[in-house]
C-alpha cells in the first residue's frame, strides 16, 4: 500500500502546525525570516517618491508586525495605503497581518491587491498563504499555482519553499512535496518542518526506515511529538521494524548460507590436497605422518568442528524459517480473503511435525554400546597373542577388547569418555567380523591389523566425538521428517537436512580418507606391501562372497520356509557364468575412482600407493588361517549366524 492512500490522515494537522509556523514567519519577516536591510530601504525609497509621509509610518508598523502588536500593525499599514493607495509592499504586509488576526477575507483580498500591484515572487507567496487558509480545494489548487511561481523566482527563499510545501501537502502532489521538502531541509537543516515532510515523503517511497528516521529528527528539532507519533502511528514504525528485521533476517540468511558454502568450498580444497599430498612418492616413508600431512589433519579437525557448530547454530534459524514459512503462507491466505481450513490443518500439523524434528534432534545422544560379542583372550588365546604381536611390531599399545560380528569387516574403535581418550588411556578395541575370516590366512590379517593398528598410532580414534554426535543428529532429524511425511522438496528443514549431510559427508569423509592412507602406509612398513595388498584384495573379495551368500540364503530360507544355514560354510556356484560375473564386478570395484563421499580411498589408489613405499621389513608368507585360531569356531560361526536369523525374523 502506498503512504499516498494514508495522506489525508496525517496531512490536517500538519497544516494546522504549518500554518502557525508560516504565519509566525510572515509576521517575523513578512518577506523574508531576517529582515535584509537593503531591501527595506529599497521599499522605504520606493514609497517615499510616492509620499515621504508614508515612509516612516512604514516602517514603524513593520516594526510592530515584528513585535507581535498585530492591532499597532493593521492600523499602519492601513494609514500607508490611505497615504500611498495600492502600494504593493503595504497591501502584502497587512494580508499577512489580517491572516493573523483571523480575517481571511480581507486577508485574501490585500494579497490579490497586492500581486496586481506587482507581480513578483513576495507577492505570490502571500497570496499562496491567503488562499491556502481559505481551506477549500479551489483555493488551495490556486494557491499550489502561485507558490510555484514564488519559487521559481525565490528558489532559494525560506518562506516562499515552506508556502510549496503547504500547497503541494494541500494538493496531495507528491512530486512537488518531495520536491520542496528536500528544498527545506537544504536550505534549513535544523528546521523540524523540513525533516518532517521528508519523512513522510520517505515514507511514501516505502523507504520506512528513512522514514521513521527524518520523523524522530524532526520531533528532536522542535516538532510537536503528537504531530510525530500520528504520523509514525500510520504504520511507518511498523514497517520500519519489519525493515529491520527483514534486512537482519536477509544478513543472517546470507551469512549461513556463506558461511555453508565457505566450508563446502574449504572440504573440496582440503579434498584435493590430501590427494597431492599423499600421492607423492613414499619411498622408504617414515610410518609416523609427515608435517604437510599433519598440517592437513590439523586443518581437517578445525574445519570438522566449525561444521559441526555450524549445524547447531543452523537450529535456531531454521525453526525461525519453518515458523515464519506458515505465518508467510497463512498471511497470504487472509490476504487473498480466502482461508481454507483444511489446507491451513494440514499446514499446521506439518509445521508442528517438523518442528519437533528439528528440536529432537538436538537432544539426542550418542550412546556407546557394545560393538558386538565380547571374545574373552580365554576363548580364543592364540587370536590374542596375534594382536599383542602385531602391537608390538607397531610398538604400540594393544588392544584392550575383541568383539565379533556377524558381518564382513574388521575395523577398532576406541571406548571410554573424551578425556581418556585425549590421554591415550581409552578401551582399545577391536572389531572382527566373521564374515571376512573365510580363506584368510594370518599373514593377510596381520597385515589388516596393523593398518587398524596404524589409526590407535595416528590418534585417529580419539576425538570425533562431536562429529559422530552430529552425525546422529541428523540421522535422527531426516529420519523423524521422513517418518511423519515431511520429508518433501518443499519443506525447508528437510532441504537443510538433505544439504548438510552431503556437506558434513564429503568433509568428513575427506579427513577419513587420510587417516585410512596414513594407516596404510603403518601397515605396509610393517608387514611390506605384498602382504597388505594381498590382505586388501581378500577383505574387498570376501566381502562381496559374503554379501552375496547371505543375500541368496536369506531369500532361499524364506522361500522354504525354513531356517538360515550355517552362513560361514556356504558354498559358492560353480557355474561359469556366476564366476564370470563375480569377476566383473570384483574388477568394477577394485578400478572405481574414489567419490568425494567415499570413506576410503578407492582399492586402486590404496593398492597404487602401498606399491610406492619401499617397506623396511616383511612379515613373511604365513599361510595359516584365521580360523585356525579360534578353539571355537563352530561354536562362533552358529552363533553368528543366529544373530542374522534373529534379524530376518524381526524385519
Amino acid at each position: 500500500m502506498r503512504f499516498t492512500k494514508i495522506w489525508p490522515k496525517i496531512v490536517i494537522t500538519t497544516l494546522v502546525a504549518m500554518l502557525a509556523v508560516t504565519a509566525s514567519s510572515a509576521q517575523q519577516g513578512g518577506d523574508a525570516q531576517e529582515r535584509d536591510l537593503q531591501f527595506e530601504q529599497e521599499i522605504l525609497d520606493r514609497l517615499a517618491e510616492i509620499s515621504p509621509e508614508a515612509a516612516p509610518v512604514f516602517q514603524q508598523a513593520t516594526r510592530d508586525m515584528d513585535a507581535n502588536d498585530l492591532a499597532a500593525a493593521k492600523r499602519g499599514f492601513e494609514r500607508v495605503l490611505e497615504l500611498a493607495p495600492g502600494f504593493p509592499d503595504a497591501e502584502r504586509r497587512l494580508s499577512y497581518v489580517e491572516g493573523e488576526l483571523g480575517n481571511r477575507q480581507a486577508a485574501l483580498e490585500h494579497a490579490r491587491r497586492a500581486l496586481q500591484a506587482d507581480d513578483s515572487p513576495f507577492n505570490h507567496t502571500a497570496l499562496a498563504v491567503a488562499l491556502l487558509s481559505m481551506e477549500d480545494s479551489k483555493s488551495t489548487g490556486e494557491a499550489l499555482t502561485h507558490a510555484k511561481q514564488a519559487v521559481a523566482g525565490l528558489p532559494d527563499d525560506l518562506l516562499s519553499v515552506q508556502v510549496l510545501l503547504w500547497a503541494a501537502a494541500a494538493n496531495n502532489d507528491m512530486q512537488t512535496v518531495r520536491q520542496a521538502s528536500a528544498d527545506l531541509v537544504r536550505l534549513a537543516p535544523e528546521a523540524p518542518l523540513g525533516h518532517y515532510f521528508a519523512g513522510l515523503v520517505a515514507a511514501d517511497r516505502g523507504r520506512w526506515e528513512e522514514a521513521e528516521s527524518e520523523l524522530l529528527l524532526s520531533q528532536r528539532l522542535g516538532m510537536d511529538p503528537a504531530d510525530v507519533q500520528q504520523a509514525l502511528n500510520q504504520g511507518i514504525s511498523q514497517r520500519a521494524n519489519e525493515q529491520r528485521w527483514l534486512r537482519a533476517g536477509g544478513y543472517a540468511l546470507a551469512g549461513w548460507a556463506g558461511g555453508g558454502v565457505s566450508l563446502f568450498i574449504a572440504g573440496a580444497l582440503l579434498s584435493r590436497v590430501t590427494m597431492a599430498a599423499v600421492r607423492r612418492r613414499q619411498a622408504s616413508a617414515p610410518a609416523a605422518t609427515g608435517r604437510v600431512e599433519r598440517l592437513i589433519r590439523a586443518v581437517y579437525r578445525i574445519i570438522i568442528a566449525l561444521t559441526s557448530l555450524f549445524f547447531y547454530a543452523s537450529i535456531p534459524l531454521l525453526i525461525l524459517i519453518v515458523i515464519g514459512g506458515a505465518l508467510g503462507i497463512v498471511y497470504l491466505f487472509f490476504a487473498l480473503g480466502r482461508i481454507p481450513v483444511q489446507l491451513m490443518i494440514i499446514l499446521g500439523f506439518a509445521t508442528l511435525y517438523t518442528l519437533i524434528a528439528i528440536v529432537r534432534s538436538v537432544f539426542v545422544r550418542v550412546r556407546e554400546a557394545e560393538p558386538g560379542r565380547a571374545l574373552p583372550r580365554a576363548e580364543a588365546p592364540q587370536l590374542w597373542a596375534v594382536t599383542e604381536a602385531v602391537a608390538q611390531r607397531l610398538e604400540t599399545r594393544p588392544i584392550d577388547a575383541i568383539y565379533l560380528t556377524p558381518a564382513s569387516e574388521i575395523a577398532v574403535t576406541e571406548r571410554g569418555s573424551l578425556l581418556k581418550k585425549l590421554r591415550g588411556a581409552g578401551q582399545r578395541c577391536l572389531i572382527l567380523g566373521l564374515g571376512v575370516l573365510s580363506g584368510m590366512s594370518q599373514g593377510q590379517f596381520e597385515a589388516i591389523l596393523a593398518h587398524e593398528y596404524g589409526h590407535f598410532n595416528n590418534r585417529d580414534t580419539a576425538g570425533g566425538d562431536l562429529a559422530r554426535q552430529v552425525q546422529v543428529s541428523v540421522f535422527r532429524m531426516a529420519y523423524s521428517l521422513a517418518a511423519s511425511g515431511q520429508a518433501r522438496w518443499y519443506n525447508p528443514a528437510w532441504l537443510f537436512v538433505n544439504g548438510f549431510y552431503r556437506l558434513f559427508l564429503r568433509i568428513t569423509r575427506g579427513a577419513s580418507r587420510l587417516q585410512e592412507i596414513a594407516a596404510d602406509r603403518h601397515a605396509v612398513l610393517a608387514y611390506g606391501a605384498g602382504n597388505f595388498i594381498d590382505g586388501l584384495m581378500h577383505v574387498v573379495r570376501q566381502s562381496l562372497v559374503f554379501d552375496w551368500q547371505v543375500i541368496n540364503e536369506v531369500e532361499q530360507a524364506r522361500q522354504s520356509r525354513r531356517r538360515l544355514s550355517n552362513l560361514y560354510t556356504l558354498a559358492l556356484p560353480d557355474s561359469m557364468e556366476f564366476h564370470k560375473d563375480f569377476d566383473k564386478k570384483l574388477e568394477e570395484v577394485i578400478g572405481q575412482p574414489t567419490s568425494p563421499y567415499d570413506s576410503h580411498p578407492s582399492v586402486k589408489d590404496r593398492i597404487e600407493l602401498a606399491r610406492q613405499i619401499e617397506a623396511m621389513g616383511s612379515g613373511g608368507w604365513k599361510l595359516t588361517l584365521v580360523w585356525d585360531l579360534l578353539p571355537n569356531a563352530e561354536v562362533l560361526k552358529n552363533e553368528m549366524t543366529g544373530i542374522v536369523q534373529s534379524n530376518v525374523e524381526r524385519t
